[in-house]
């Protein structure tokens, strides 16, 4: 057994995925993990994830990845884990990610945090860039900065959410916040799920030095010598749409309604603008805002 193996479950959520890299995954969690539970959005190609010693589960038509992930979520607790790990399928977590969010949680329990969720650092693929983690705690959008080790001591921070993949839950935190909402489908699940926690009173905690390599959207735009994270138009669409959802959500704040309000309709002039197929991106983020507005939920169909 490795060292850094915890007994925590891991929940992986794929959708058309590529074998190499999904194996890869696997192969990673196989020493981090007690159990890996796989749910599949119904691919329209096996890539022989039933040879993969896992717990599979192959939906019979796409649900989303908030749907998928609350059937290993409760995949995991039937079989009496407490705590699990979300992935999606592209991301590359560190030999021990795992056992550093676990850490992390540990030390901010022990300054009197109340802890809904532990994420990693994620480092983009494409542009090596480390994420950056967001507050609204001083009723203003501070960024959070992953520092670094040479100069500082503090091992994580209190963040308002927390990109789902690599997200350490226990069983505790999702009894208080409860399941992700898979009415959104996809995009905001995460950034949902954060909000609803924070007004409960629990914590999101940023632990920087658990690390994670993670594809974060398309091919990015260069713009003004700026790499913009694109989409396709159907994913903007889900952006937009459950963007317009929370904007009516109480529980989030208002400081960040009108920051991302702002970023988005620049985003939105952008895409329309500059990335092709600019028609499709134009029509799908009007339809999305248009869908939001009327609370429209579910698979775009």
């Amino acid at each position: 057994m490795s060292k850094h193996r915890c007994n925590a479950a891991a929940v992986v959520v794929t959708y058309e995925p590529d074998e190499k890299s999904l194996r890869k995954l696997v192969n990673i969690l196989y020493s981090q993990v007690t159990e890996i539970y796989i749910i599949d959005n119904a691919s329209s190609v096996s890539v022989g994830l039933s040879k993969l010693n896992v717990t599979l589960t192959v939906l019979q038509k796409n649900m989303g990845i908030a749907h998928a992930q609350n059937i290993g979520i409760g995949q995991a607790l039937a079989d009496g884990f407490t705590d699990f790990v979300l992935f999606d399928q592209d991301s590359l977590p560190s030999e021990t990610m795992i056992s550093d969010l676990l850490q992390a949680r540990r030390q901010a329990c022990d300054d009197g945090l109340q802890v809904a969720a532990v994420g990693p650092v994620h480092i983009d693929q494409d542009s090596f860039t480390n994420s950056i983690f967001i507050s609204t705690q001083q009723g203003n959008i501070d960024k959070i900065e992953v520092p670094e080790p040479q100069f500082s001591e503090v091992t994580y921070a209190s963040c308002d959410f927390l990109i789902a993949s690599g997200c350490l839950i226990s069983k505790a935190a999702l009894d208080r916040v409860g399941y992700m909402e898979d009415g959104l489908f996809i995009d905001c699940v995460d950034i949902e799920w954060g909000f609803r926690a924070n007004s409960r009173g629990l914590h999101c905690i940023a632990a920087f030095e658990a690390k994670m390599y993670h594809k974060i959207g398309e091919a990015p735009l260069k713009l003004l010598g700026r790499n913009l994270t694109t989409h396709s138009p159907l994913r903007h669409y889900y952006f937009y749409r459950n963007f317009y959802r929370l904007l009516k959500r109480p529980y989030v704040p208002s400081c960040w309604k009108k920051h991302t309000l702002l970023k988005s309709l620049v985003q939105a002039i952008v895409f329309t603008l500059f990335l092709k197929p600019r028609f499709q991106h134009f029509k799908y983020i009007v339809k999305g805002v248009f869908h939001g507005l009327v609370e429209r939920s579910g698979k775009y169909e």
